[in-house]
Formats: C-alpha cells, structure tokens, sequence
C-alpha cells in the first residue's frame, strides 16, 4: 500500500486515518497555503524503498498515524536526514503495529522549527465561536496541539466573526502569559529542540527570545484574512462534510508566511479538548 495525496481516488484510503485526513483537508479547505509537494502514506521499510527517491536527502518530513479507533502512543513527527527513516518506521511499528507511516516532501523552509514567529491552534465551533492560542517566537503549533505553552488567547463569538478588525486582538483577548509562565515555556522549548537538533545549541540559545511581547498585529491579520475569513466563508460546505467543530494548526514563518499543517478532524480534535483550555 502506498497511497499519493495527489491522487484523488487515494483520498478515500487517505482518510481512514486520523492525522492523514486532517492534513489532506488542508489541501482542500486551505489550499493555497498548503505547505506540500508531495505525501505518501507507506506501511513498511520494504515500500519506503520503492519511494525513498522521490524526497529530500537532508530535510524530510515523516510522522505517523494510526486508523480511526486504534489506540496507542505513537512517536512524535521529525525532520531529518532520510538515511533515519528506517529506524522511525521500526520504532513507530514495535508501538503501534497498525500504524502507518506519513512522508512528506515540504515546501521549502515551511518545516522551520527554530527561526520561527510561532503558531496557532484554532478551536473552531461553527455557529459559536472561533477559540485562538499563539505561541510566540522560536515556537510552533506543536506545543499547542498537545494543550502546553499558550502565549496569547482569544474567543471571538462566531457572529462577530465577519466584523473582526485590528482592535479585535485587543477586544477579545482572553489571556496573556507572564513573564515567570514564558520563562517555563522557553526552558521546555528550548529541551524539546536541543533534543531534535543537538548540533544547534548555540543557535537555538541566541535565537530564544528572553521574554513575549505580545503578537504582532501583522501575524494576526494574515491569521485572519487568510485563515478564519475563508473558513468562514466556507462553513456550510464544512457543515455538509460534518465539520461543525474542528481544529487548525498552522506556524508561522520568520517572513510571516502562514503554515497550516492540519485541520483536525472531529474525533481527533474531540480527544484533545479537554487538553487545550
């Protein structure tokens, strides 16, 4: 089995897993700031031989799922050189053996870790409200997605949505870290990335900002002309594909590009709820 996120008969198969569907909605709702040239979704070391070739040497992307109703504690995505994808695989099946491995090729600089100006998890309840978490500089969605490091928040009911100017992000701040909170966060941050890129720690010590400042007005703009208005737009289609209630996650570059890597779908986005608030 290797499946093509490019191939539409592909989709169907795509979508029995939980994280594949959510990446392969983005292509559908947020198609133009799709962060893919190319994915695949393999099964074993023995199809990712017959790939390999098709993806970077030096920075490829690869994560894993699980289909719908299959439990287990799966690996964390990574970024790195494709001579470590066999190792990833074996991990990935030895804990999960129903697990499917995600490869893909991305855009480049879209999978920036380091010299990022952070990310969002949106909570997104059609009909009630849209529900904002940032992380700021040198973060990304990551630390979001698993309810951790919210620097700035904002609940927009979903009626005032359309009328949302620049004082919305003032209007309907929610919460603010303090400067003790941000200190905890960029001390795990800084771990988490030590950790991924060992021979970077005098880069990602110099790149850490030392306190948050609030977000830039820029960032919240592009988020929501770019992101929010379009789902917006959209929500009945989104209704008709039983989105009522979804999640997206998104970085954003050092150059203010929006990158959103996964629009959760609602038994994805249902088991991290309760983690988020």
């Amino acid at each position: 089995m290797i499946l093509d996120i490019s191939k539409k008969e592909h989709i169907p198969m795509i979508n029995m897993y939980k994280k594949c569907k959510g990446i392969s909605l983005v292509d559908k709702y947020l198609s133009d700031l799709s962060p893919l040239n190319k994915m695949y979704v393999i099964n074993s070391e023995e199809e990712w031989e017959q790939v390999k070739d098709d993806f970077p040497i030096n920075m490829m992307t690869v994560r894993c799922d699980s289909p719908r109703g299959v439990d287990g504690k799966l690996p964390e995505g990574q970024t790195f050189h494709r001579d470590r994808v066999n190792q990833y695989i074996r991990e990935v099946k030895k804990l999960v053996p129903d697990a499917v491995i995600i490869l893909e090729d991305l855009k480049e600089g879209t999978n920036e870790r380091i010299h990022t100006r952070g990310g969002f998890n949106l909570d997104i309840k059609i009909g009630d409200y849209v529900y904002i978490d940032y992380a700021g500089p040198s973060f990304d969605c990551g630390i979001l997605c698993r309810g951790k490091g919210s620097h700035e928040s904002w609940g927009i009911p979903w009626k005032e949505v359309p009328f949302m100017k620049d004082s919305a992000v003032k209007k309907y701040k929610k919460a603010e870290i303090n400067t003790t909170q941000y200190i905890e966060t960029a001390k795990a941050r800084i771990k988490f990335l030590l950790n991924a890129y060992p021979n970077k720690k005098d880069e990602i010590f110099a790149t850490m900002p030392k306190s948050y400042n609030s977000i830039d007005i820029n960032i919240f703009r592009d988020l929501r002309d770019k992101v929010i208005f379009p789902l917006y737009i959209k929500h009945e289609e989104l209704l008709r594909d039983g989105m009522n209630h979804f999640g997206v996650e998104l970085n954003v570059l050092q150059d203010g590009t929006l990158v959103p890597f996964e629009i959760s779908v609602p038994d994805r986005f249902k088991e991290k709820e309760n983690q988020e608030r």
